[in-house]
């Protein structure tokens, strides 16, 4: 089946390709930072497979994304999967030690992210 994929960065740059490597598989949508992805993930009835979320973005980090959505969908909470080139705060390195949430270290390769998607697809 074709899944279904939020991307959630404000690198631009790296949201659209994320959006054209995957477009085959999934039907991809971007939010162009934090703010964006809460009016995204706040629809009535959206479901996502996967959510490719950056972890360090100003003014609404992807940890503020997350704990926000594990509050009002933790259903979608749960599809999360972090994109990061490093945790530079301590607020980070925190969230990620304790939450246990999947990971992918930028730079990654196009081929982790299908891995990702189709596991996500086959469960």
């Amino acid at each position: 089946r074709r899944g279904s994929v939020l991307v959630i960065d404000d690198e631009t740059r790296l949201a659209t390709t994320l959006r054209l490597a995957l477009t085959e598989r999934a039907d991809v949508e971007v939010a162009e930072g934090g703010a964006a992805a809460l009016t995204v993930l706040a629809r009535e009835g959206v479901v996502f497979d996967l959510v490719l979320c950056d972890l360090m973005m100003p003014e609404v980090s992807g940890m503020d994304v997350y704990e926000r959505t594990l509050e009002t969908r933790p259903d979608l909470a749960a599809r999360f999967v972090f994109m990061t080139g490093g945790a530079f705060t301590d607020r980070a390195r925190d969230f990620l030690k304790t939450s246990g949430m999947p990971r992918l270290e930028k730079p990654f390769a196009l081929a982790d992210v299908e891995r990702i998607l189709a596991e996500r697809l086959a469960s």
